[in-house]
């Protein structure tokens, strides 16, 4: 009995290793988590936390994709070998996937232009502005679970597009993740002090997200990896790389 029982868990552990080494690996460019750097390398405090589960399980490099939010969602809802990183793992979307957690952590906010001093003290009070968000982000959807009318949110592809459309009027409010805002709003050149918060939507875990049809021992054998990553100096030292 207890020999079958080796085989078998020598087994399932032989082909968590192989699913591992089969998955799509998909990220966006989320500063610090993830981001091209000027020589066209994928790197931040989520793609190379992944190297190292990757390390701990045994799994060889795989390649990383970066693309645009709303592209990456939906191949992770279509495709059965998909994980998304870096994910809000929301309650809306908490059955939708599996999880291996956690990254990190977001505040999602609506920010608007200093000078129009928007404050806003209830979800209620959400129905009265524009707001534009990236689609198929955390923030569109915490928008839109909140009970706003999906006619008063603009779409954007990407952060930079949306914090444009704030600044030229177009819409009154932009909902997002603080920490991509603030490289954003940097990278852009934006005087920092022009935008400020009115609001704070919610506060989220950021997670590596799978496709439904992966394993739950894959995932459980990543979540291993992740968790030994996170107990590491390694990791320590990777967080005061990225966020300083």
């Amino acid at each position: 009995m207890k020999r079958w029982l080796a085989i078998t868990l020598w087994g399932l552990t032989a082909s968590a290793m192989a699913e591992l080494e089969h998955l799509e690996y998909f990220t966006e460019e989320y500063p610090p988590y993830s981001y091209t750097t000027a020589q066209g390398e994928v790197t931040g405090l989520a793609v190379e936390t992944l190297k190292e589960v990757w390390q701990r399980t045994g799994t060889p490099p795989q390649p990383i994709r970066v693309l645009p939010w709303a592209r990456g969602y939906y191949l992770l809802t279509q495709k059965p070998n998909v994980v998304l990183f870096s994910t809000a793992r929301t309650a809306v979307r908490y059955p939708l996937f599996k999880w291996a957690c956690p990254i990190g952590y977001s505040e999602y906010v609506l920010l608007g232009l200093s000078k129009r001093a928007l404050t806003l003290t209830t979800d209620a009070e959400l129905g009265r502005y524009s707001i534009a968000a990236v689609r198929a982000d955390a923030s569109e959807q915490l928008l839109l679970n909140k009970g706003m009318d999906d006619t008063r949110i603009v779409p954007a592809n990407r952060l930079g597009q949306a914090l444009r459309m704030l600044l030229s009027g177009r819409v009154d409010l932009v909902a997002t993740g603080t920490l991509a805002a603030n490289d954003t709003i940097k990278e852009m050149g934006i005087d920092p002090a022009s935008i400020s918060k009115a609001y704070t939507l919610s506060a989220e875990e950021l997670c590596y997200a799978f496709s439904r049809a992966v394993s739950d021992e894959t995932v459980q054998r990543f979540q291993l990896g992740l968790t030994g990553t996170l107990a590491s100096p390694h990791y320590g030292a990777l967080q005061r790389r990225f966020m300083p």
